[in-house]
């Protein structure tokens, strides 16, 4: 059975058409992939650029809190809106990223509770002591504290100058 030279003209015009509609779909599909794969990663880069800014917020107080054993006034903002950057690192965040956070979160929550421990102690006037029981306590969370920042900073760093997602 053969093509009649009309029947050919239709059919090859159709396939091209198909061909055509079928590749510029394709070409659009993967151009808006690729957008929003990177308005994700420029937000996801935001997030961790706030999560840097934090963790070095938080450090800086802990070290104040540790040379002074008073805590600075205006130093609230350094660990409030901690819920917030937790729940912008659950969106954009990689595994490593959030079981980091999560752990710098956790031994800062400790050496704040350290210290509240030691400053609220009854029957004394709390001084920044090594042979307090409470200080030593306290001064051991800001090590572990000090250790978990500089673990999340570095899989922030490795992952902000390493690859994308």
């Amino acid at each position: 059975m053969g093509l009649n030279p009309a029947e050919a003209a239709i059919t090859g015009t159709t396939l091209g058409a198909i061909a055509s509609f079928s590749g510029a779909w394709l070409t659009q599909h993967a151009t808006d992939r690729r957008e929003r794969e990177n308005r994700v990663w420029a937000r996801c880069m935001d997030v961790y650029e706030e999560a840097m800014i934090a963790v070095h917020r938080v450090g800086d107080l802990r070290s104040q809190l540790s040379d002074t054993g008073d805590w600075p006034d205006g130093t609230g903002a350094a660990v409030s809106d901690v819920h917030v950057l937790a729940a912008r690192l659950e969106i954009y965040a990689t595994a490593p990223v959030l079981e980091a956070h999560w752990n710098a979160l956790q031994a800062t929550r400790a050496w704040i509770k350290a210290w509240h421990d030691w400053d609220n102690q009854e029957g004394t006037n709390p001084r920044v002591s090594q042979t307090d029981p409470l200080w030593q306590k306290f001064t051991e969370h800001v090590k572990e504290s000090e250790d978990s920042d500089q673990l999340l900073l570095g899989i922030l760093r490795e992952e902000v100058h390493g690859r994308k997602k």
